[in-house]
Protein backbone atom coordinates (compact mmCIF):
# COMPACT_ATOMS: atom_id res chain seq x y z
CA UNK A 1 0.00 0.00 0.00
CA UNK A 2 0.96 3.30 -0.34
CA UNK A 3 1.59 5.68 2.32
CA UNK A 4 -0.40 8.97 2.16
CA UNK A 5 2.91 10.61 2.17
CA UNK A 6 4.50 8.73 -0.92
CA UNK A 7 1.32 9.48 -2.57
CA UNK A 8 1.27 13.26 -1.55
CA UNK A 9 4.46 13.50 -3.17
CA UNK A 10 3.93 11.28 -6.68
CA UNK A 11 0.73 13.37 -6.93
CA UNK A 12 2.99 16.74 -6.41
CA UNK A 13 5.31 15.44 -8.90
CA UNK A 14 2.76 14.23 -11.29
CA UNK A 15 1.66 17.40 -11.92
CA UNK A 16 4.51 19.38 -11.94
CA UNK A 17 6.10 17.28 -14.71
CA UNK A 18 2.63 18.16 -16.97
CA UNK A 19 3.15 21.55 -16.61
CA UNK A 20 1.38 22.50 -13.24
CA UNK A 21 3.43 24.74 -11.11
CA UNK A 22 1.59 27.17 -9.63
CA UNK A 23 -0.18 26.30 -6.39
CA UNK A 24 -2.55 28.28 -3.87
CA UNK A 25 -2.95 25.93 -0.40
CA UNK A 26 -5.43 26.37 2.36
CA UNK A 27 -4.56 24.90 5.49
CA UNK A 28 -6.15 21.97 7.15
CA UNK A 29 -5.61 18.53 8.72
CA UNK A 30 -6.92 16.05 6.08
CA UNK A 31 -4.51 17.91 3.60
CA UNK A 32 -1.74 18.05 5.58
CA UNK A 33 0.10 14.86 3.28
CA UNK A 34 -0.28 17.32 0.39
CA UNK A 35 0.98 20.29 2.13
CA UNK A 36 4.28 18.63 3.42
CA UNK A 37 5.02 17.80 -0.30
CA UNK A 38 4.20 21.61 -1.84
CA UNK A 39 6.59 22.55 1.18
CA UNK A 40 9.14 21.13 0.27
CA UNK A 41 8.72 21.64 -3.14
CA UNK A 42 8.79 25.38 -2.92
CA UNK A 43 11.94 24.68 -0.94
CA UNK A 44 14.04 22.86 -3.60
CA UNK A 45 11.89 25.76 -6.53
CA UNK A 46 10.43 23.14 -7.90
CA UNK A 47 6.93 25.25 -8.06
CA UNK A 48 5.33 28.56 -6.74
CA UNK A 49 3.20 28.22 -3.75
CA UNK A 50 0.44 30.78 -2.34
CA UNK A 51 -1.44 30.43 0.48
CA UNK A 52 -4.58 31.54 1.72
CA UNK A 53 -7.14 31.01 4.19
CA UNK A 54 -10.52 30.97 2.77
CA UNK A 55 -10.83 28.53 0.29
CA UNK A 56 -13.59 30.68 -1.44
CA UNK A 57 -10.91 33.52 -2.10
CA UNK A 58 -7.94 30.56 -2.86
CA UNK A 59 -10.26 29.40 -5.49
CA UNK A 60 -10.49 32.83 -7.34
CA UNK A 61 -7.02 33.73 -6.66
CA UNK A 62 -6.20 30.45 -9.04
CA UNK A 63 -8.89 31.69 -11.39
CA UNK A 64 -7.07 34.84 -11.65
CA UNK A 65 -4.01 33.33 -11.94
CA UNK A 66 -5.53 30.99 -15.24
CA UNK A 67 -6.80 33.67 -17.22
CA UNK A 68 -3.29 34.79 -17.65
CA UNK A 69 -2.13 31.33 -18.91
CA UNK A 70 -0.57 30.00 -15.83
CA UNK A 71 -3.05 27.00 -15.25
CA UNK A 72 -2.93 26.51 -11.19
CA UNK A 73 -4.07 23.60 -8.43
CA UNK A 74 -5.93 24.65 -5.03
CA UNK A 75 -5.23 22.39 -2.31
CA UNK A 76 -8.04 22.00 0.55
CA UNK A 77 -8.87 19.73 2.92
CA UNK A 78 -12.00 18.00 3.29
CA UNK A 79 -15.95 19.30 4.55
CA UNK A 80 -17.15 22.55 3.74
CA UNK A 81 -14.12 23.93 2.38
CA UNK A 82 -14.58 21.63 -0.12
CA UNK A 83 -18.43 23.75 -0.78
CA UNK A 84 -15.94 27.10 -0.65
CA UNK A 85 -14.49 26.23 -4.44
CA UNK A 86 -17.97 26.23 -6.02
CA UNK A 87 -18.49 30.13 -6.47
CA UNK A 88 -14.86 29.86 -8.23
CA UNK A 89 -15.95 26.44 -9.96
CA UNK A 90 -18.64 28.07 -11.79
CA UNK A 91 -16.82 31.18 -13.03
CA UNK A 92 -14.42 28.75 -14.17
CA UNK A 93 -16.64 26.21 -15.86
CA UNK A 94 -18.06 29.15 -18.26
CA UNK A 95 -15.09 31.02 -18.53
CA UNK A 96 -13.39 28.12 -19.77
CA UNK A 97 -10.67 28.71 -17.53
CA UNK A 98 -8.29 25.77 -16.52
CA UNK A 99 -8.32 25.31 -12.56
CA UNK A 100 -7.47 21.82 -10.64
CA UNK A 101 -9.03 21.32 -7.55
CA UNK A 102 -7.29 19.30 -5.29
CA UNK A 103 -8.78 17.96 -2.33
CA UNK A 104 -8.36 16.00 0.87
CA UNK A 105 -10.57 13.50 1.89
CA UNK A 106 -11.27 10.46 4.52
CA UNK A 107 -11.16 7.09 3.10
CA UNK A 108 -13.92 5.29 1.66
CA UNK A 109 -14.81 3.47 4.74
CA UNK A 110 -15.17 6.47 6.45
CA UNK A 111 -17.88 8.03 4.42
CA UNK A 112 -21.91 7.89 4.90
CA UNK A 113 -20.54 7.09 8.74
CA UNK A 114 -20.85 10.83 9.86
CA UNK A 115 -17.16 11.05 10.73
CA UNK A 116 -15.67 14.94 11.29
CA UNK A 117 -15.75 17.31 8.16
CA UNK A 118 -16.56 14.35 5.71
CA UNK A 119 -19.01 14.98 2.88
CA UNK A 120 -19.85 14.01 -0.19
CA UNK A 121 -17.14 16.06 -2.47
CA UNK A 122 -18.01 14.87 -5.90
CA UNK A 123 -21.20 15.62 -5.76
CA UNK A 124 -20.13 19.47 -4.16
CA UNK A 125 -18.54 20.01 -7.12
CA UNK A 126 -20.11 17.74 -9.88
CA UNK A 127 -22.09 20.06 -12.24
CA UNK A 128 -19.35 23.41 -11.97
CA UNK A 129 -16.46 20.70 -13.41
CA UNK A 130 -15.60 19.31 -16.66
CA UNK A 131 -14.15 15.97 -15.54
CA UNK A 132 -14.13 14.61 -11.39
CA UNK A 133 -12.21 11.54 -10.45
CA UNK A 134 -12.27 10.00 -6.62
CA UNK A 135 -8.99 8.32 -5.58
CA UNK A 136 -8.44 5.80 -2.62
CA UNK A 137 -4.63 6.78 -2.13
CA UNK A 138 -3.63 3.82 -0.33
CA UNK A 139 -4.12 1.83 -4.01
CA UNK A 140 -0.72 -0.24 -4.25
CA UNK A 141 -0.24 0.65 -7.59
CA UNK A 142 1.33 3.94 -7.90
CA UNK A 143 0.86 3.85 -12.05
CA UNK A 144 -2.01 3.78 -11.67
CA UNK A 145 -2.72 7.07 -9.44
CA UNK A 146 -0.33 8.44 -12.19
CA UNK A 147 -2.86 7.92 -14.82
CA UNK A 148 -6.25 9.42 -12.97
CA UNK A 149 -4.47 12.48 -12.03
CA UNK A 150 -2.17 13.05 -15.98
CA UNK A 151 -6.31 12.08 -17.52
CA UNK A 152 -7.56 14.90 -15.36
CA UNK A 153 -4.77 17.37 -16.08
CA UNK A 154 -5.12 16.59 -20.35
CA UNK A 155 -8.94 17.38 -19.75
CA UNK A 156 -8.46 20.80 -17.70
CA UNK A 157 -6.03 21.65 -20.15
CA UNK A 158 -8.40 20.55 -23.24
CA UNK A 159 -5.30 17.99 -24.67
CA UNK A 160 -7.02 15.21 -26.57
CA UNK A 161 -10.16 15.94 -24.79
CA UNK A 162 -13.19 13.69 -27.37
CA UNK A 163 -15.95 16.00 -25.62
CA UNK A 164 -14.53 18.95 -27.19
CA UNK A 165 -15.11 21.35 -24.55
CA UNK A 166 -11.88 23.23 -24.26
CA UNK A 167 -10.03 24.04 -21.01
CA UNK A 168 -11.59 24.67 -17.97
CA UNK A 169 -12.19 23.17 -14.13
CA UNK A 170 -11.42 19.34 -13.00
CA UNK A 171 -12.03 18.01 -9.23
CA UNK A 172 -8.90 15.40 -7.92
CA UNK A 173 -10.57 13.79 -4.64
CA UNK A 174 -7.97 11.89 -2.56
CA UNK A 175 -8.76 9.46 0.39
CA UNK A 176 -5.65 10.07 2.72
CA UNK A 177 -5.73 7.38 5.26
CA UNK A 178 -3.24 8.06 8.60
CA UNK A 179 -0.59 8.37 9.36
CA UNK A 180 -1.10 11.71 7.24
CA UNK A 181 2.99 12.67 7.89
CA UNK A 182 5.95 10.73 8.23
CA UNK A 183 9.84 11.23 9.14
CA UNK A 184 11.32 10.84 5.57
CA UNK A 185 12.50 13.10 3.32
CA UNK A 186 11.59 13.22 -0.13
CA UNK A 187 14.78 12.31 -1.70
CA UNK A 188 14.36 12.38 -4.97
CA UNK A 189 11.94 15.86 -5.52
CA UNK A 190 14.20 17.38 -8.12
CA UNK A 191 14.13 13.76 -10.38
CA UNK A 192 10.64 12.95 -9.27
CA UNK A 193 9.11 16.31 -10.81
CA UNK A 194 11.38 16.49 -13.47
CA UNK A 195 10.98 19.05 -16.41
CA UNK A 196 7.67 19.99 -17.91
CA UNK A 197 7.30 18.69 -21.18
CA UNK A 198 6.19 20.38 -23.90
CA UNK A 199 2.53 19.90 -24.72
CA UNK A 200 2.44 19.67 -28.54
CA UNK A 201 -1.15 18.74 -28.66
CA UNK A 202 -3.20 22.14 -29.30
CA UNK A 203 -5.91 22.20 -31.59
CA UNK A 204 -8.86 24.39 -31.95
CA UNK A 205 -12.17 22.67 -30.43
CA UNK A 206 -15.22 22.95 -31.81
CA UNK A 207 -18.34 20.93 -33.46
CA UNK A 208 -19.50 23.10 -36.94
CA UNK A 209 -22.93 23.02 -38.21
CA UNK A 210 -21.52 23.94 -41.28
CA UNK A 211 -21.74 26.87 -43.70
CA UNK A 212 -24.48 27.66 -45.27
CA UNK A 213 -24.11 31.41 -46.56
CA UNK A 214 -26.70 32.77 -49.10
CA UNK A 215 -27.35 36.25 -49.40
CA UNK A 216 -25.22 39.62 -48.64
CA UNK A 217 -27.35 41.39 -45.32
CA UNK A 218 -26.10 44.18 -42.71
CA UNK A 219 -23.62 42.52 -40.17
CA UNK A 220 -22.46 43.12 -37.10
CA UNK A 221 -20.02 41.49 -34.53
CA UNK A 222 -21.33 41.12 -31.18
CA UNK A 223 -18.26 40.66 -29.36
CA UNK A 224 -17.80 38.93 -25.24
CA UNK A 225 -14.09 37.77 -24.04
CA UNK A 226 -12.90 34.96 -26.35
CA UNK A 227 -11.00 32.38 -25.88
CA UNK A 228 -9.70 32.40 -29.61
CA UNK A 229 -8.57 35.56 -29.27
CA UNK A 230 -6.92 35.51 -26.05
CA UNK A 231 -3.67 37.80 -27.34
CA UNK A 232 -3.11 40.89 -29.13
CA UNK A 233 -1.87 39.93 -31.49
CA UNK A 234 -4.74 37.17 -32.61
CA UNK A 235 -7.09 40.38 -32.08
CA UNK A 236 -5.08 42.58 -34.38
CA UNK A 237 -5.27 39.54 -36.95
CA UNK A 238 -9.10 39.52 -36.23
CA UNK A 239 -9.34 43.26 -37.21
CA UNK A 240 -7.41 42.65 -40.48
CA UNK A 241 -10.43 40.09 -41.54
CA UNK A 242 -12.89 42.13 -40.26
CA UNK A 243 -12.62 45.03 -42.72
CA UNK A 244 -15.51 47.53 -42.71
CA UNK A 245 -17.72 45.50 -40.12
CA UNK A 246 -19.14 47.46 -36.64
CA UNK A 247 -17.95 45.61 -33.53
CA UNK A 248 -19.94 45.65 -30.62
CA UNK A 249 -17.81 44.75 -28.22
CA UNK A 250 -17.83 44.54 -24.54
CA UNK A 251 -15.07 46.23 -22.13
CA UNK A 252 -13.56 42.19 -21.24
CA UNK A 253 -13.30 41.76 -25.07
CA UNK A 254 -10.01 41.56 -26.82
CA UNK A 255 -12.11 43.51 -29.89
CA UNK A 256 -12.70 46.45 -27.75
CA UNK A 257 -8.88 47.56 -29.06
CA UNK A 258 -9.37 47.59 -32.76
CA UNK A 259 -10.57 49.78 -35.02
CA UNK A 260 -14.15 48.97 -36.03
CA UNK A 261 -14.98 49.06 -32.22
CA UNK A 262 -18.46 51.03 -31.78
CA UNK A 263 -18.37 53.62 -28.45
CA UNK A 264 -21.75 53.54 -26.40
CA UNK A 265 -23.06 50.70 -28.55
CA UNK A 266 -26.55 49.86 -25.99
CA UNK A 267 -27.30 53.30 -26.88
CA UNK A 268 -26.61 53.15 -30.71
CA UNK A 269 -28.75 49.87 -30.95
CA UNK A 270 -31.98 51.95 -30.17
CA UNK A 271 -31.21 53.98 -33.07
CA UNK A 272 -32.13 53.78 -36.56
CA UNK A 273 -28.55 51.56 -36.76
CA UNK A 274 -30.05 49.13 -34.32
CA UNK A 275 -33.55 48.31 -36.49
CA UNK A 276 -31.02 47.78 -39.53
CA UNK A 277 -29.35 45.04 -38.09
CA UNK A 278 -30.19 41.88 -40.12
CA UNK A 279 -27.06 39.71 -39.16
CA UNK A 280 -25.09 39.28 -36.15
CA UNK A 281 -22.36 37.50 -35.77
CA UNK A 282 -21.12 36.57 -32.05
CA UNK A 283 -17.74 35.77 -30.99
CA UNK A 284 -16.76 35.14 -27.09
CA UNK A 285 -18.86 35.34 -24.57
CA UNK A 286 -21.39 38.90 -24.38
CA UNK A 287 -23.92 38.67 -21.97
CA UNK A 288 -23.71 42.45 -20.46
CA UNK A 289 -26.49 44.60 -22.04
CA UNK A 290 -30.22 43.02 -22.11
CA UNK A 291 -29.95 45.55 -25.56
CA UNK A 292 -27.63 42.79 -26.90
CA UNK A 293 -29.80 40.00 -25.68
CA UNK A 294 -33.02 41.50 -27.39
CA UNK A 295 -30.96 41.92 -30.90
CA UNK A 296 -29.67 37.89 -30.39
CA UNK A 297 -33.51 36.95 -30.10
CA UNK A 298 -35.08 39.12 -33.05
CA UNK A 299 -36.31 36.72 -35.66
CA UNK A 300 -35.40 39.51 -38.59
CA UNK A 301 -32.13 38.86 -37.12
CA UNK A 302 -29.78 35.75 -38.50
CA UNK A 303 -27.36 34.88 -36.07
CA UNK A 304 -24.22 33.53 -36.39
CA UNK A 305 -22.34 31.77 -33.69
CA UNK A 306 -18.41 31.11 -33.90
CA UNK A 307 -17.99 27.96 -31.54
CA UNK A 308 -15.30 28.06 -28.94
CA UNK A 309 -14.10 26.26 -25.54
CA UNK A 310 -15.66 25.59 -23.44
CA UNK A 311 -18.68 26.22 -25.77
CA UNK A 312 -20.26 28.95 -28.12
CA UNK A 313 -23.15 31.20 -26.78
CA UNK A 314 -26.22 30.98 -27.70
CA UNK A 315 -28.72 32.43 -24.98
CA UNK A 316 -31.84 33.19 -27.38
CA UNK A 317 -31.82 29.94 -29.20
CA UNK A 318 -32.22 31.80 -32.10
CA UNK A 319 -28.94 30.67 -34.15
CA UNK A 320 -29.26 30.16 -37.59
CA UNK A 321 -25.65 28.56 -37.91
CA UNK A 322 -23.19 27.30 -35.45
CA UNK A 323 -19.64 27.77 -37.14
CA UNK A 324 -15.74 27.39 -37.00
CA UNK A 325 -13.70 29.99 -36.69
CA UNK A 326 -12.27 29.41 -40.44
CA UNK A 327 -15.70 29.47 -41.73
CA UNK A 328 -16.39 32.81 -40.39
CA UNK A 329 -15.08 35.09 -43.66
CA UNK A 330 -17.80 33.60 -45.50
CA UNK A 331 -20.22 35.44 -43.43
CA UNK A 332 -18.62 39.09 -43.28
CA UNK A 333 -20.73 41.12 -45.62
CA UNK A 334 -19.12 44.71 -45.76
CA UNK A 335 -21.58 47.73 -46.36
CA UNK A 336 -18.81 50.85 -46.36
CA UNK A 337 -21.62 53.07 -46.04
CA UNK A 338 -23.22 51.29 -43.73
CA UNK A 339 -19.99 51.35 -41.63
CA UNK A 340 -19.37 54.63 -42.20
CA UNK A 341 -22.65 55.57 -40.07
CA UNK A 342 -21.72 53.67 -37.49
CA UNK A 343 -18.31 55.53 -37.21
CA UNK A 344 -19.74 58.50 -37.76
CA UNK A 345 -22.57 57.95 -34.50
CA UNK A 346 -19.65 56.41 -32.70
CA UNK A 347 -17.68 59.83 -32.59
CA UNK A 348 -20.97 61.63 -32.05
CA UNK A 349 -21.96 59.58 -28.79
CA UNK A 350 -17.99 59.93 -27.90
CA UNK A 351 -18.43 63.90 -28.37
CA UNK A 352 -21.32 64.18 -26.13
CA UNK A 353 -19.58 62.03 -23.46
CA UNK A 354 -16.79 64.24 -23.45
CA UNK A 355 -18.84 67.91 -23.33
CA UNK A 356 -21.12 66.95 -21.02
CA UNK A 357 -20.34 68.62 -17.78
CA UNK A 358 -17.88 66.85 -15.11
CA UNK A 359 -19.28 65.34 -12.32
CA UNK A 360 -17.83 62.56 -9.50
CA UNK A 361 -20.41 59.60 -10.89
CA UNK A 362 -19.85 56.37 -12.45
CA UNK A 363 -19.52 57.89 -15.78
CA UNK A 364 -16.30 60.00 -14.95
CA UNK A 365 -15.15 57.53 -13.13
CA UNK A 366 -15.35 54.72 -16.20
CA UNK A 367 -13.85 57.27 -18.24
CA UNK A 368 -10.85 58.08 -15.78
CA UNK A 369 -9.98 53.79 -15.74
CA UNK A 370 -10.44 54.03 -19.24
CA UNK A 371 -7.36 56.37 -19.86
CA UNK A 372 -5.08 55.08 -17.66
CA UNK A 373 -2.31 52.59 -18.47
CA UNK A 374 -3.04 50.37 -15.55
CA UNK A 375 -4.16 46.83 -15.85
CA UNK A 376 -7.24 47.06 -14.55
CA UNK A 377 -9.90 44.21 -13.23
CA UNK A 378 -13.91 45.64 -13.17
CA UNK A 379 -16.46 44.52 -10.59
CA UNK A 380 -19.69 42.79 -12.51
CA UNK A 381 -22.46 45.27 -11.29
CA UNK A 382 -22.21 49.14 -12.26
CA UNK A 383 -18.82 49.78 -12.79
CA UNK A 384 -18.71 47.18 -16.04
CA UNK A 385 -21.68 49.15 -17.52
CA UNK A 386 -20.44 52.04 -16.92
CA UNK A 387 -17.34 51.35 -18.90
CA UNK A 388 -19.51 49.40 -21.94
CA UNK A 389 -21.48 52.83 -21.64
CA UNK A 390 -19.06 55.61 -21.15
CA UNK A 391 -15.82 54.69 -22.51
CA UNK A 392 -13.72 55.50 -25.51
CA UNK A 393 -14.09 52.82 -28.54
CA UNK A 394 -11.13 51.87 -29.89
CA UNK A 395 -9.95 51.24 -26.65
CA UNK A 396 -8.58 49.95 -23.46
CA UNK A 397 -9.17 46.29 -23.56
CA UNK A 398 -10.46 45.04 -18.99
CA UNK A 399 -10.28 41.93 -17.43
CA UNK A 400 -13.70 40.49 -15.69
CA UNK A 401 -15.14 37.88 -14.44
CA UNK A 402 -18.00 37.39 -16.84
CA UNK A 403 -18.69 33.45 -16.79
CA UNK A 404 -20.85 34.11 -14.39
CA UNK A 405 -20.80 37.97 -13.66
CA UNK A 406 -21.30 37.24 -10.12
CA UNK A 407 -20.08 39.73 -7.11
CA UNK A 408 -17.79 37.15 -5.35
CA UNK A 409 -13.96 36.88 -5.68
CA UNK A 410 -13.61 39.55 -7.57
CA UNK A 411 -10.25 41.08 -5.24
CA UNK A 412 -9.33 37.72 -5.05
CA UNK A 413 -9.49 36.96 -8.77
CA UNK A 414 -7.53 40.68 -9.36
CA UNK A 415 -5.16 39.60 -6.47
CA UNK A 416 -4.03 36.14 -8.65
CA UNK A 417 -3.69 38.53 -11.84
CA UNK A 418 -1.43 40.62 -9.97
CA UNK A 419 0.69 37.62 -8.81
CA UNK A 420 0.75 35.92 -12.38
CA UNK A 421 2.11 39.70 -14.16
CA UNK A 422 4.27 40.90 -11.36
CA UNK A 423 3.33 44.21 -12.13
CA UNK A 424 0.99 46.58 -10.37
CA UNK A 425 -2.70 45.80 -11.17
CA UNK A 426 -5.81 47.99 -10.16
CA UNK A 427 -9.44 46.34 -9.65
CA UNK A 428 -12.65 49.01 -9.30
CA UNK A 429 -15.29 47.14 -7.77
CA UNK A 430 -18.47 49.05 -6.28
CA UNK A 431 -18.87 48.90 -2.16
CA UNK A 432 -21.22 45.74 -1.79
CA UNK A 433 -18.75 43.98 -4.35
CA UNK A 434 -15.67 44.97 -2.07
CA UNK A 435 -17.60 43.81 1.06
CA UNK A 436 -18.40 40.76 -0.33
CA UNK A 437 -14.60 39.96 -1.20
CA UNK A 438 -12.52 41.50 2.45
CA UNK A 439 -10.79 38.30 3.11
CA UNK A 440 -9.11 38.68 -0.10
CA UNK A 441 -7.05 41.25 1.39
CA UNK A 442 -5.33 39.79 4.77
CA UNK A 443 -2.23 39.01 4.13
CA UNK A 444 -0.97 35.38 4.96
CA UNK A 445 2.06 35.64 7.33
CA UNK A 446 5.77 34.53 6.05
CA UNK A 447 4.46 34.79 2.18
CA UNK A 448 7.08 35.51 0.32
CA UNK A 449 5.37 36.40 -2.78
CA UNK A 450 3.30 39.82 -2.68
CA UNK A 451 1.32 41.70 -5.09
CA UNK A 452 0.83 45.05 -5.79
CA UNK A 453 -2.66 45.80 -6.17
CA UNK A 454 -4.39 48.96 -6.08
CA UNK A 455 -8.57 48.34 -4.71
CA UNK A 456 -10.62 51.48 -6.20
CA UNK A 457 -13.96 51.31 -4.32
CA UNK A 458 -16.87 53.36 -5.38
CA UNK A 459 -19.42 53.95 -2.59
CA UNK A 460 -22.52 54.62 -3.81
CA UNK A 461 -24.13 53.38 -0.99
CA UNK A 462 -25.42 49.86 -1.86
CA UNK A 463 -26.76 48.51 -5.26
CA UNK A 464 -27.27 51.16 -7.09
CA UNK A 465 -27.31 48.56 -10.23
CA UNK A 466 -31.24 47.77 -9.06
CA UNK A 467 -32.15 51.16 -9.80
CA UNK A 468 -31.73 51.20 -13.29
CA UNK A 469 -33.84 47.70 -13.78
CA UNK A 470 -37.70 47.11 -13.28
CA UNK A 471 -36.84 46.94 -10.04
CA UNK A 472 -36.09 50.67 -9.70
CA UNK A 473 -39.59 51.74 -10.65
CA UNK A 474 -41.30 50.31 -7.12
CA UNK A 475 -41.89 50.65 -3.85
CA UNK A 476 -38.13 52.81 -2.30
CA UNK A 477 -38.89 51.58 0.84
CA UNK A 478 -38.73 47.98 -0.39
CA UNK A 479 -36.14 49.32 -2.84
CA UNK A 480 -33.60 50.16 0.09
CA UNK A 481 -34.59 46.84 2.00
CA UNK A 482 -33.91 44.42 -0.12
CA UNK A 483 -32.31 45.73 -3.50
CA UNK A 484 -29.70 49.02 -2.08
CA UNK A 485 -28.94 46.67 0.96
CA UNK A 486 -26.47 49.48 2.13
CA UNK A 487 -23.79 48.39 4.48
CA UNK A 488 -21.71 50.13 7.18
CA UNK A 489 -17.82 50.05 7.10
CA UNK A 490 -15.37 52.39 7.75
CA UNK A 491 -13.22 52.19 4.90
CA UNK A 492 -9.78 53.44 6.35
CA UNK A 493 -10.59 51.77 9.46
CA UNK A 494 -10.76 48.61 7.69
CA UNK A 495 -7.53 49.62 6.01
CA UNK A 496 -6.00 50.07 9.29
CA UNK A 497 -6.48 46.90 10.43
CA UNK A 498 -5.00 45.47 7.77
CA UNK A 499 -1.81 45.97 9.20
CA UNK A 500 1.52 47.80 7.96
CA UNK A 501 2.23 48.22 4.27
CA UNK A 502 -1.56 48.79 3.38
CA UNK A 503 -2.21 52.04 2.20
CA UNK A 504 -5.55 54.03 2.09
CA UNK A 505 -6.41 57.47 0.24
CA UNK A 506 -9.65 59.37 -0.60
CA UNK A 507 -10.36 60.72 -4.46
CA UNK A 508 -10.56 64.33 -3.84
CA UNK A 509 -13.74 64.71 -5.30
CA UNK A 510 -12.33 66.81 -8.33
CA UNK A 511 -13.54 64.48 -11.28
CA UNK A 512 -11.17 66.56 -13.95
CA UNK A 513 -8.12 65.30 -11.87
CA UNK A 514 -9.46 61.35 -10.86
CA UNK A 515 -7.18 59.68 -13.54
CA UNK A 516 -4.00 61.49 -12.08
CA UNK A 517 -4.69 61.15 -8.15
CA UNK A 518 -5.77 57.34 -9.12
CA UNK A 519 -2.11 56.64 -10.69
CA UNK A 520 -0.87 58.37 -8.12
CA UNK A 521 -0.51 54.56 -6.97
CA UNK A 522 2.81 53.94 -5.74
CA UNK A 523 2.79 49.82 -5.65
CA UNK A 524 1.95 47.71 -2.47
CA UNK A 525 -1.72 47.19 -1.56
CA UNK A 526 -4.00 50.11 -1.86
CA UNK A 527 -7.16 50.98 -0.93
CA UNK A 528 -8.82 54.19 -2.86
CA UNK A 529 -12.15 55.44 -1.99
CA UNK A 530 -14.44 57.31 -4.02
CA UNK A 531 -17.06 58.36 -2.66
CA UNK A 532 -20.59 59.15 -4.86
CA UNK A 533 -23.08 59.16 -2.07
CA UNK A 534 -26.51 58.29 -1.70
CA UNK A 535 -28.60 58.82 -4.69
CA UNK A 536 -32.39 58.20 -4.74
CA UNK A 537 -33.38 55.47 -6.97
CA UNK A 538 -35.54 58.12 -8.74
CA UNK A 539 -32.58 60.15 -9.18
CA UNK A 540 -30.62 57.28 -10.30
CA UNK A 541 -32.75 56.49 -13.35
CA UNK A 542 -33.54 60.13 -14.54
CA UNK A 543 -29.88 60.55 -14.95
CA UNK A 544 -29.13 57.51 -16.74
CA UNK A 545 -32.39 57.87 -19.27
CA UNK A 546 -31.31 61.39 -19.53
CA UNK A 547 -27.92 60.74 -20.65
CA UNK A 548 -29.55 57.97 -23.47
CA UNK A 549 -32.05 60.28 -24.98
CA UNK A 550 -29.63 63.17 -25.51
CA UNK A 551 -26.73 60.57 -27.06
CA UNK A 552 -30.04 59.30 -29.13
CA UNK A 553 -30.87 62.75 -30.50
CA UNK A 554 -27.26 63.36 -31.71
CA UNK A 555 -27.95 60.44 -34.28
Amino acid sequence: MLSSTIAARETIATLVRAGIRTFVLCPGSRSAPLAIALAEAESAGAIHLHVETDERVAGFVALGLGTQNMPTAVVTTSGSAVANLHPAAEEALHSGVPILFLTADRPHDMRGVRASQTTDHIAVLGGSVLYSVDIPTDNPNRKALRNQLQRAIRVALGIGYAGGRGTGPVHINMAFREPLMEDSRWENLESDCGVAPESGDSRQLSHSCGTNYTQEKRTVIIAGPSRILDSESAAQDFADLLGQIPVLAEPSSQLRAIAQAVTAHPLLLASKLGDQIERAVVIGHPTLTREVSQLLSRETVEVIVVDEPPTYTDVSGNSAQVIDFADLPAWLDVDVHWYQQWQRASVAARRFLYSAPLELDFPAVARAISSSAFPTVLGASSIVREVNLYADCPGKVFAANRGLAGIDGTVSTALGIALARREPVRVVVGDLTFIHDLGALVRTCGQRQCADLQVVVVDDAGGSLFATLEYGQGNVEIFDRVFRTAKELDFAAFARALGQGVSFRRASGDPASLTVEMDAFAGGLEIFLIELGRDEMSDMREQRLLWRQQILDLL
